[in-house]
């Protein structure tokens, strides 16, 4: 059952990345009804059988949507698909960290049943098969001593005690010892002050560069990559997309990241020397992520990349 609750939900959270590329501020109640609701959507590979039944706990606000917005920290739950917030247009480099929002979107946003889906949210856990923690761990780490000095950072430690005396009362947390609970995990820091305690639960991480093997693996967790931070490029020429750029990859990132960037260094080497590739050092700030914006949208012959951890890609070799 555990397996086959990370493989669906990777393919889940797959589909909300590739959703949320095109996606800058959204309007959820116009975004996500036309996208499930569209008789055009192929059926998944991993939709073989009946949709992973996943029941998702009602945590307060503070969990979750409160942290991004100040004044509704500690507001009224539950949260519906009707109070659902947009994220946040000037959020920044925070999106790429947003999985946990998207996933805790989709399993509001049911969608009608018309429409094939990897996994439904359902009202009675005694019917799951699998259970969604929304604990936005990322935005709890950035919005709560992101510097790691912040006094504020006992916040964030505070609400990951919180979150684990909620899930040590809960009879179904007790009874699988955690192990068909998935929870995000995807910023590097996130939930560093207490995560060791969780290691049996299905993580959804980027990478596992922070994380000990006797903690987070392959055997048990999703790798779920980062969302990107700018529109996709999409008026390309439709009869000859590829023809019509002059630049096949535009590459603006921090080539020095975790492991001394051994793989980043060994692409800049590759792509550095080919005609047809931009390739810039700089470093990943909300400032850099508007300006790649406005080159993405200014020109028509550049397929902007936002760079992933490549050096983490390392670890799976």
């Amino acid at each position: 059952m555990y397996g086959k609750a990370a493989i669906c939900l990777s393919f889940v959270i797959l589909f909300l990345i590739s959703c949320s590329i095109y996606v800058g501020t959204v309007d959820l109640r116009s975004y996500f009804f036309p996208l499930l609701q569209s008789p055009q959507v192929p059926r998944s590979l991993c939709a073989s059988g009946p949709p992973l039944r996943v029941y998702m706990y009602d945590l307060p606000r503070k969990f979750h949507v409160g942290m991004m917005d100040r004044r509704s920290f500690e507001g009224p739950a539950p949260v519906t698909a009707d109070n659902f917030p947009p994220w946040p247009s000037n959020s920044g480099i925070k999106k790429q960290h947003s999985v946990e929002y998207w996933l805790m979107a989709s399993l509001l946003f049911g969608g009608n049943g018309n429409e094939d889906r990897e996994a439904v949210r359902v009202s009675d856990p005694e019917s799951a098969e699998a259970f969604f923690v929304p604990f936005f761990s990322s935005l709890s780490f950035n919005t709560h001593g992101h510097n790691m000095t912040d006094p504020e950072t006992e916040v964030d430690r505070r609400l990951q005690v919180e979150l684990l005396e909620f899930l040590r009362k809960s009879k179904y947390y007790q009874r699988s010892g955690g192990r068909d609970h998935v929870i995000p995990m995807t910023h590097p820091n996130a939930f560093r002050f207490l995560r060791q305690e969780l290691n049996a639960s299905i993580l959804i991480v980027v990478d596992f560069g922070r994380y000990p093997k006797t903690m987070s693996s392959l055997s048990k967790d999703v790798v779920a990559p980062y969302v990107h931070v700018v529109d996709s490029f999409t008026d390309d020429d439709a009869l000859n997309p590829y023809e019509s750029r002059t630049t096949l990859l535009f590459f603006r990132g921090n080539t020095v990241r975790k492991d001394q960037g051994k793989i980043r260094i060994k692409l800049a080497k590759i792509l550095s020397a080919i005609d047809d590739v931009h390739y810039e050092k700089s470093v990943a700030t909300p400032k850099n992520i508007i300006m790649r914006g406005c080159v993405l949208r200014s020109s028509v012959c550049i397929l902007q990349v936002i760079p992933l951890h490549l050096a983490d890609y390392s670890m799976l070799l």
